[in-house]
């Protein structure tokens, strides 16, 4: 097959606003094993959105908004549901940002020799496929923002803004987080900002501008999240799988110690689920609960 018909179907994003599985989700919690974890964390997170003073931070690893998630966190973002999100970069910036650029991820077939899509220049995340050609447009889209901002340090989250004021002076080609989170107030904070599109943008601007370029501030990162716990009178996680995310989240509250304040765990955590496929459909279930009733849904930002 050429490269035109490897990259025809696309991948669609489920509008979760679409179906109700409110008592199947409510039957499952009444069960065992995974079932009844997945009542029990949904009950959680209705507890969170309940509770006003309670900052949610979302935790979000795997390739989650290229395989048709994206609308269900730009909901919780629209509708007050999240104040915070902690993500790989693969998510943010070679998924969302991607499409926002006006390009789309497409069916593939896990099987595929990937020698034969890298002559093709496709690549593949198990069944979906990307152009690399599109890739590469995003990688310099990266270069060319870093390139007209101030040369210092910045933290993931400034710079994520940065990519949304970049969308909104251009327009974007449909739903994008990362402007509904610039909108919204929701701080983005992606750890290893580096491992993804974002990454091959900034070497290039690095490598041409050896004398004055930005960098990213991990360690910065951590501070500002750490000043999101501390500004909350108390927080709770939401984790799609596990990782960077995972952790970065969690050890704001050692941080807050090392800098000897004194503050609490997490009040409340739920969804820390690893493989992909539970991911896919316990996220989807979990939210889909809570934005039936959309009007009941907005909550006040914390943040």
């Amino acid at each position: 097959m050429n490269r035109e018909e490897l990259l025809q179907q696309t991948v669609e994003a489920i509008d979760i606003k679409a179906f109700d599985v409110v008592g199947l989700v409510e039957a499952m919690g009444k069960t065992a094993f995974q079932a009844r974890n997945l009542g029990r964390a949904a009950k959680i997170y209705d507890a969170m959105l309940q509770d006003k003073e309670c900052t949610i931070i979302l935790c979000l690893a795997g390739s989650l908004f290229s395989a048709g998630l994206k609308g269900v966190v730009h909901d919780l973002i629209t509708h007050n549901m999240v104040d915070a999100i902690v993500s790989t970069g693969a998510n943010i910036v070679d998924q969302d940002f991607f499409e926002a650029l006006g390009y789309r991820h497409y069916v593939g077939d896990p099987f595929a020799d990937d020698e034969v899509l890298r002559q093709q220049r496709i690549d593949r995340i198990y069944d979906t496929y990307i152009d690399e050609d599109q890739l590469r447009v995003c990688d310099m889209t990266i270069a060319e923002i870093a390139e007209n901002l101030e040369k210092r340090p910045y933290s993931s989250r400034e710079f994520i803004e940065q990519m949304a004021v970049y969308l909104e002076r251009r327009g974007n080609y449909g739903q994008s987080l990362v402007q509904a989170a610039y909108q919204h107030l929701v701080p983005i904070f992606v750890p290893a900002f580096s491992d993804c599109s974002a990454g091959f943008g900034l070497v290039h601007h690095q490598w041409n501008s050896p004398e004055s370029h930005l960098t990213i501030d991990s360690v910065r990162d951590f501070r500002e999240l750490t000043q999101c716990k501390l500004a909350s009178n108390y927080t709770g996680l939401v984790m799609i799988g596990g990782g960077v995310p995972k952790n970065f989240a969690q050890d704001t509250v050692v941080a807050a110690e090392m800098l000897g304040f004194e503050t609490s765990m997490h009040a409340c955590t739920c969804v820390n689920l690893y493989y992909f496929t539970a991911c896919f459909l316990n996220f989807l279930s979990i939210i889909n609960r809570f934005l039936i009733s959309l009007n009941n849904a907005d909550r006040q930002l914390m943040l």
